[in-house]
């Protein structure tokens, strides 16, 4: 039985026609016209796409294209043959890098911004609500020392201010401070008092021995 590929093989070629006339006169892909009269249904496109390619080349060749696509669909079985899958389905177009543009980086430095902002309300909010940081270098804690005068050292948080035996000393703005005091006794009570502008406050104490 003749097939719809060797129906059209047969029919152009009697009438001298080349492929690139057919592709040309059909606006049919020169391969898939090489798959269609091979009987090539593997490299075709689904059976809808095909009808119209034969309808199309029927026509251009004078032929009874209802004849012809009655071979088709007599011949075809869409279980036995596997559509082709075109190249624009099987590899679609990879997805482009993300480019920089005016618009995302300003969008970026608001985001910056705002973020800035909320971390700026949070520290404040911290520094309400919890006592200030509060740390010492020296004196150590039982130091005993034979000098008078002893070196009072340490770090709190930034617009805090610090009171070392109810005197307040100059404290950086970076929140470091150091002051010197005279020890007056055998032992010596060295009290210090971090305070926040909030009114929360921490506090360390220290005893140093002073040796005679």
């Amino acid at each position: 039985m003749r097939t719809v590929g060797s129906i059209l093989k047969d029919t152009r070629e009697a009438n001298f026609y080349t492929l690139e006339e057919i592709e040309k006169a059909t606006k049919i892909r020169y391969e898939l016209l090489v798959a269609l009269e091979a009987d090539d249904y593997s490299k075709l496109p689904p059976s809808t796409f095909v009808q119209g390619f034969i309808k199309n080349y029927a026509k251009f060749l004078k032929l009874d294209s209802e004849k012809v696509l009655a071979v088709f669909r007599r011949e075809f079985s869409d279980k036995k043959h596997k559509p082709y899958i075109m190249d624009t389905f099987a590899h679609p177009l990879t997805k482009t890098k993300l480019k920089i543009t005016p618009g995302r980086v300003l969008g970026l430095v608001v985001t910056m911004v705002v973020l800035s902002f909320f971390v700026y309300l949070w520290l404040q909010y911290r520094l309400f609500v919890g006592a200030p940081a509060l740390s010492l270098i020296s004196p150590q804690d039982q130091l005993t020392t034979d000098t008078s005068v002893v070196t009072v050292e340490g770090k709190t948080d930034p617009e805090v201010k610090v009171a070392v035996n109810s005197q307040e000393i100059p404290v950086a703005v970076s929140g470091e401070f150091k002051t010197e005091i005279t020890l007056s006794a055998p032992i010596n009570k060295i009290n210090i008092t971090a305070s926040s502008k909030f009114g929360q406050k921490t506090e360390l104490e220290r005893t140093v021995y002073l040796k005679r």
